[in-house]
């Protein structure tokens, strides 16, 4: 069978019952198995330390993992005022210390050669806690205008169902991080807006196609006909860029390292959301509400409902 006998839209309702089912499960999930927060929303500990040879990260992870127990983020950065050429310093985030677990830990580091410990500092999670809400605050704000400007620029209706479609694509993303235990670090607001802006775009797409078919609907031919033609006209373009993102996001996650795990986890889960929800949800809520609108009916030969 093609894709242009496929009648996208005559599963519509099938397919925002799903999506609502997802969303439930998600929100479930995030209720009673929650978030796993990084010390960057908890607090832990900050150490810069400089080590007089080249070291690697997974060297480093390794003796933090076996004197902790505890997968500690490290980030390498240029050394500061290094004697030798072949000095690396770590930036390593861990949890909350005691006295006997920091004397622990340095000792054992001692194993990978002489080093020093530029820099210690307590992270209060209260810091990325305010700019959390500050980012969700933007978020809400940028949801409002978009549906200003979508109500303007297409329909009111278009407008509600593409923000459906953006809270849907960020619930079920959290929801699977809460399934998996991804561990949440403050590259996780980056990645939401991200997968935001990317959902927004293909949702867009879908949305303008739509409206450009709407007003210059062929005779005869019903709403779900039309949604259906709209929709072929753009899936190619919609799976083909997907494909080719999570390609790259798929590499990330398993050569990328520990650092940007959860930066790549959280887009894969949110860009395969956010290509799903373009017709799923978006275009089938406008759907929906479109056709209860024309009474659900697509009307006789050659008549062409009124539209708003």
């Amino acid at each position: 069978m093609g894709l242009t006998r496929i009648r996208y839209m005559r599963y519509a309702r099938h397919y925002l019952i799903f999506s609502l089912v997802t969303v439930l499960l998600a929100l479930a999930l995030l209720l009673f198995r929650g978030l796993n927060l990084g010390i960057d929303f908890t607090g832990g500990l900050l150490l810069d330390l400089q080590f007089e040879r080249t070291v690697t990260i997974e060297q480093v992870r390794t003796v933090i993992d076996n004197v902790l127990g505890i997968d500690a983020q490290i980030q390498q950065v240029e050394p500061k005022g290094a004697q030798s050429p072949e000095a690396t310093e770590f930036l390593v985030r861990t949890p909350e210390l005691s006295a006997e677990d920091k004397d622990k830990l340095y000792q054992s580091l001692l194993h990978l050669g002489a080093y020093t410990v530029i820099g210690e500092d307590a992270v209060s999670g209260t810091v990325s806690s305010e700019l959390t809400n500050k980012a969700l605050l933007a978020v809400g704000i940028a949801a409002v205008l978009q549906v200003i400007y979508i109500s303007i620029r297409f329909q009111f209706r278009m407008g509600v169902a593409a923000v459906v479609a953006l809270l849907h694509d960020v619930l079920l993303t959290m929801g699977v991080l809460a399934l998996f235990q991804v561990e949440i670090s403050s590259n996780f607001v980056a990645a939401i807006l991200t997968v935001l802006g990317y959902s927004m775009n293909d949702t867009v797409v879908v949305l303008d196609r739509l409206r450009e078919n709407l007003h210059s609907r062929q005779k005869g031919e019903s709403l779900e006909e039309m949604a259906t033609r709209s929709i072929q006209e753009v899936i190619i373009r919609s799976i083909y860029t997907g494909v080719s993102v999570q390609l790259m996001l798929l590499a990330m996650i398993f050569l990328g390292g520990s650092t940007i795990l959860d930066l790549a986890s959280t887009l894969f889960v949110g860009i395969l959301a956010g290509t799903y929800s373009s017709i799923t949800v978006a275009a089938a809520l406008w759907f929906v509400w479109e056709q209860s609108r024309e009474g659900g009916h697509p009307g006789p030969a050659g008549a062409r409902p009124a539209r708003a």
